[in-house]
């Protein structure tokens, strides 16, 4: 089940009898400005580490590839851009097209502190059992093959000046469709990482990206004790399921990064609704329940969280198509950035006490010398007058982003009043509070 954290608050009085408040405690008519709720951040209680929040490069798309200006939004980290930290790029099995991916990975790579994954969506049709980039499997008498080219692509863009982070050997090993792909055998999986992981290949690996988190490929690669020793990241997706604890992969010191997901109304199902003809509601909505993921997938301890292109009409960036604009942000984009901009590689997460009757979900993080707070509502009642502390003590300032269904990261400066700093949050909405 979803952690949530119960925040004790009250809305104004005539709210209440108005909404049925029931037990909620009332505000002191002597004294309005008493706070009806209380956050505090408690930095000494510290979690996972995080590794970033990112975007896929085009892959499939050409019109999903970034133009400069849209790389710089992307990965920019100031106002009006999204501080992406992490870019998923594809490892084609033609080599020919690797000078493309090292370019894309190269302008993300200038715009900040960016790592690159790079994720195989077939190995060279040459090493398969059909002899072509659609399904079938690696031969094990290719294993060795596979791992010289999967250095090999690491080695151009090394030469190229692109750093490979990370390297996956398999997107969605467990997922049979008619487009390039290869099928992996959790064994298989784990024979190949036993055989050729490790040092035999100059990138940290993860793996195994299925479709789902399929638990049964993480646990045999994290069950063999050779296995477990060559490889350095669970990466998994979670279309449909697979969003939960990993406890095994923190008791055996793994980061845990999801590394694709997407929503897009169905969209691409045959006789859905356009999404230009979708209404701005539906669509937010569907973006709350982005938020509410990446929420989860922080309490759950991952270290990082990969949306599928970073450029779509769907996505961060318009792309041209269903009513969208190439280099703008979308509200999607603008939404993803309470995470992706403010809370940086290296920071981590930190403990949070609320006290209310009314769910909210919240994380805290710290890092250069800053906390970082995010706050999702995705209720329709608003909260209002929750006054914060940072370990116990009020902060003289703090900076409040807010997006909602008709704001963009619209920024706000708060200060102590009568010895407290106090915010509200609309509903169907998400907060990100900077204290520096």
């Amino acid at each position: 089940m979803m952690n949530h954290f119960r925040i004790f608050l009250t809305l104004p009085f005539i709210l209440l009898l108005a909404c049925g408040g029931g037990g909620d405690p009332k505000p002191d008519p002597e004294n309005p400005t008493t706070p009806t709720s209380i956050l505090n951040i408690n930095t000494s209680n510290t979690f996972q580490k995080i590794a970033g929040f990112g975007g896929a490069d085009g892959i499939f798309t050409p019109t999903a590839y970034l133009n400069d200006t849209e790389t710089e939004i992307a990965f920019g980290t100031g106002d009006g851009q999204l501080g992406l930290s992490i870019f998923r790029v594809k490892l084609p099995y033609d080599q020919n097209d690797w000078p493309l991916i090292a370019n894309h990975a190269n302008n993300a790579l200038a715009h900040g502190d960016v790592k690159i994954l790079a994720s195989p969506w077939s190995p060279p049709p040459a090493l398969k059992s059909n002899g072509n980039g659609t399904s079938g499997h690696l031969l094990r008498e290719n294993y060795s093959a596979y791992a010289d080219h999967i250095n090999s692509f690491i080695n151009f863009m090394s030469t190229e000046g692109v750093n490979v982070y990370a390297i996956s050997p398999q997107n969605e090993p467990d997922y049979e469709v008619n487009y390039e792909s290869c099928d992996w055998s959790s064994t298989a999986m784990r024979d190949f990482i036993k055989e050729q992981g490790g040092s035999n290949i100059n990138a940290k690996i993860a793996a195994p990206e299925c479709f789902q988190f399929d638990q049964t490929y993480t646990r045999a690669l994290l069950t063999d004790d050779d296995a477990v020793q060559n490889f350095d990241i669970v990466a998994g997706h979670i279309y449909g399921g697979g969003l939960e604890p990993f406890p095994l992969a923190e008791e055996k010191g793994k980061e845990i990064w999801m590394t694709e997901h997407l929503y897009n109304l169905n969209t691409g199902q045959s006789g859905a609704i356009p999404w230009e003809q979708r209404s701005d509601e539906d669509k937010w909505d569907e973006t709350m329940q982005m938020l509410s993921d990446i929420h989860e997938a922080m309490t759950y301890n991952w270290h990082a969280y990969i949306w599928w292109y970073t450029k779509r009409y769907y996505s961060f960036l318009g792309d041209g198509t269903e009513g969208t604009t190439t280099n703008t942000i979308l509200k999607r984009g603008y939404a993803y950035s309470h995470y992706s901009r403010f809370i940086r590689p290296g920071y981590q997460r930190v403990e949070t006490q609320f006290t209310s009757p009314r769910d909210l979900k919240v994380t805290a993080y710290q890092g250069d010398g800053k906390t970082i707070i995010v706050i999702i509502n995705d209720s329709t009642t608003p909260v209002s007058n929750i006054s914060l502390t940072l370990n116990n003590e009020t902060p003289s300032a703090m900076k409040l982003y807010k997006t909602s269904l008709n704001i963009d990261c619209e920024m706000t400066e708060i200060t102590q009043e009568n010895d407290l700093i106090t915010f509200s949050i609309n509903s169907s909405s998400v907060l990100t509070l900077v204290i520096d």
